[in-house]
């Protein structure tokens, strides 16, 4: 006796939402870029107080900032989407701006299809 799978889980092979409605490579992208953003707001404060602990401190609360607020914006973006959505909007932005792959298409047309008649 052979058992068979009678259904086939859409969901088998996808990365699981680790925190706040976001995977682990989402979430590794909203900290990074907070901490980036924390960093770059901190450095200003940091040279005009001359207190250079608010430089890592930025960064730490750019991230807490960005990971809180963003999983749940990001869970709104991504609802109804693919999975690899976030990834080729992301890619679609760097190429838009220069940085990304030049091949990647960026057009947006409607195509109709018509008979001709040739009598």
């Amino acid at each position: 006796m052979t058992l068979t799978i009678e259904f086939l889980p859409d969901r088998l092979n996808r990365e699981p939402v680790v925190f706040r409605g976001m995977t682990t490579t989402e979430l590794f992208i909203a900290l990074s870029s907070g901490l980036l953003a924390g960093l770059l707001c901190g450095i200003f404060p940091a040279v005009i107080l001359g207190i250079w602990a608010l430089i890592p401190t930025g960064a730490l609360a750019g991230a807490t900032l960005t990971v809180m607020a963003g999983g749940k914006y990001l869970a709104r973006l991504k609802r109804g989407k693919p999975d690899t959505w976030l990834y080729q909007a992301l890619e679609a932005r760097l190429a838009r701006s220069g940085f990304g792959n030049p091949r990647l298409v960026q057009h947006n047309a409607i195509w109709t299809i018509r008979r001709s008649s040739k009598s």
